[in-house]
């Protein structure tokens, strides 16, 4: 069903709306926090084992990150729709900030492994809970516009995060690093704590034994019976392949083959988040346009179908030929515009996939639909990480980045052929009705 959209909230500017203010100043807070968490995990990690294995640690750290949200984020999102989301937000970043503070003090590697994997265990019910939220507070109208706000702060982290890193450790040393992020977190929870958050009492039955593995399911399932879903499920894939391309195997393109060192780098990697904060702000303003006319629920609903699968479509394709001519070795400046584009095509994806899951979601179920897209998505970055990086390492990274343009290619055409809902007004009967 379309979300519920309180005409109070519906006619209130984004930036007016007190309590998504809150969020979203929350958002940027933690993320900001969990990017410089991220730099100072590489240096603390060469310092504790002298610079020998600190990429094999950092590589299983990773892993566990995404392992701890495969395990957790759906059983999450089960006790995300029976409690207080905001109840669910304050434990999570209290319990982060006690952990962040001890981090400091590891002296051995299994100490890293159990904090990192404890850490991402408490964000895989943190980060679901929180985007399932955001519908509520800001309305169906602005949630489009919220998506591309909360896209733009992800990206704006990724290139502010390295170097307040940098900064703090030359102002106070590598600990203060994860002793900021503790902060965030605190920070995080206080704008959370003051934050009206509309609580629904749901009408669920009480979880049993045999009944939870059936209810980690249920957001599953939610995803895969509406055919838009499954589409923007399935473009996950090319988001991940794309964008794990970037991340791993860009280092060795700059280095090998167009012999530049670290700081053209960063210039390059910054391309990919300027590409997708670009894009992400000019959707939001194109769809507003588009959906402005929408005087009702359902031709809002069907508009946003519309739009949503061009847009996921058109995201697959960029992502596929800006793939496509890198075994043909470009120059800087040609390597650099296609890796804005491929920060662009991912956002084309990543919103669309987004307002779907929104659209075809009711408060009751939110929850674990939420949370199985979460979990789904960190799987195929799951499988992505390790791809791309065997293939850079026996083929190459040119000929890696072109195997993953096919690769983005065939899954925008099974996509395709996988449909995409009604696009004329419509609108979906609640659970308790089917």
């Amino acid at each position: 069903m379309p979300v519920p959209e309180p005409s109070e909230v519906a006619v209130t500017p984004l930036w007016r709306n007190r309590n998504f203010r809150l969020l979203f100043s929350a958002q940027v807070i933690s993320l900001l926090g969990s990017g410089v968490t991220t730099v100072g995990l590489a240096l603390f990690a060469y310092r504790l084992t002298g610079g020998v294995s600190a990429t094999a640690v950092i590589g299983k750290a990773l892993t566990l990150r995404i392992l701890a949200f495969l395990l957790f984020s759906q059983p999450a999102g089960v006790i995300a729709d029976r409690v207080s989301r905001k109840r669910i937000l304050i434990a999570a970043d209290v319990t982060r900030f006690a952990l962040l503070a001890i981090f400091p003090f590891i002296t051995t590697v299994w100490q890293i492994y159990a904090l990192i994997f404890a850490i991402n265990a408490v964000t895989a019910f943190f980060t679901p809970t929180f985007e399932s939220s955001i519908p509520e507070i800001v309305g169906a109208k602005q949630y489009v516009k919220a998506l591309s706000l909360s896209r733009v702060a992800t990206d704006v982290e990724a290139v502010a995060a390295p170097a307040l890193a940098g900064l703090l450790i030359a102002l106070f040393g590598l600990r203060w690093v994860f002793w900021f992020d503790a902060a965030t977190y605190l920070v995080s929870a206080s704008l959370v704590a003051l934050t009206a958050m509309p609580y629904i009492r749901r009408s669920l039955p009480p979880i049993s034994a045999g009944s939870f593995l059936t209810e980690l399911t249920t957001g599953t399932r939610i995803l895969l019976r509406e055919p838009s879903l499954r589409q923007a499920l399935t473009l996950s894939i090319a988001e991940a392949t794309a964008g794990a391309a970037a991340i791993v195997a860009t280092i060795s393109y700059i280095r090998d083959v167009l012999d530049r060192g670290e700081t053209t780098f960063a210039f390059v990697m910054a391309g990919v988040g300027l590409g997708s904060s670009l894009t992400s702000i000019l959707l939001g303003r194109v769809t507003g346009r588009y959906e402005i006319g929408a005087r009702d629920p359902s031709t809002l609903h069907g508009r946003r179908h519309k739009w949503s699968s061009r847009a996921l479509l058109v995201g697959g394709l960029v992502l596929g030929v800006l793939l496509l001519p890198d075994v043909l070795k470009p120059p800087l400046f040609v390597f650099s515009f296609l890796w804005m584009l491929n920060g662009a095509g991912q956002a084309l994806i990543a919103i669309p996939s987004s307002t779907l899951l929104a659209e075809h979601t009711s408060e009751l179920e939110r929850g674990r639909a939420y949370a199985a897209h979460f979990a789904l998505t960190h799987f195929f970055w799951l499988v992505s990480y390790p791809a791309i990086g065997h293939a850079s390492a026996k083929w190459g990274s040119p000929s890696t980045f072109t195997g993953a343009g096919v690769l983005c290619l065939i899954v925008t055409v099974v996509a395709m052929f996988l449909g995409y809902g009604k696009r004329e007004a419509h609108i979906h009967p609640r659970p308790s009705e089917l």
